[in-house]
């Protein structure tokens, strides 16, 4: 499974930065593939991909949810659809007014598809995780 893991400080609280990852709508805009969220209650959502994604993948949806959820520490979710699983983990600590935050994400496409993609996804995992932090500071730092 390609993964990317990065820890940085974010200029925001613990509380901030846990209230915007608890919500999948800003999770899916920070992943920077999924085109529509749909929320199904506090805890699950359902992920349209954008046409690209959907097309390599063969998924054209995935269905998310909180799998740990520690208020203002701790934050992990997982994505499943037809072909493709995301994973996605947040720790937190409070470092004086800012956040040490470590982040992962992991993506897997499934099955024969799978081994095809999988290069192509160790290569890209760390640009995604790139624009997944500069979405969080956008949506964090300046407000």
């Amino acid at each position: 499974m390609p993964s990317a893991e990065i820890k940085l400080v974010i200029n925001a609280s613990p509380s901030k930065i846990w209230a915007f990852l608890n919500d999948f709508k800003n999770i899916g805009k920070c992943l920077g593939i999924v085109d529509e969220t749909e929320i199904i209650d506090e805890n699950h959502a359902k992920w349209f991909l954008k046409d690209q994604q959907a097309k390599v993948t063969r998924t054209k949806w995935v269905e998310a949810e909180f799998i740990y959820l520690e208020k203002d520490k701790r934050i992990a979710w997982n994505a499943k659809g037809e072909n493709l699983i995301i994973q996605g983990e947040c720790e937190l600590k409070p470092k004086n007014s800012l956040t040490e935050c470590k982040i992962k994400l992991t993506f897997e496409v499934l099955g024969l598809l799978g081994s095809i993609l999988k290069p192509m996804i160790s290569i890209t995992i760390n640009s995604r995780l790139e624009n997944f932090i500069q979405c969080l500071k956008e949506n964090l730092e300046n407000s």
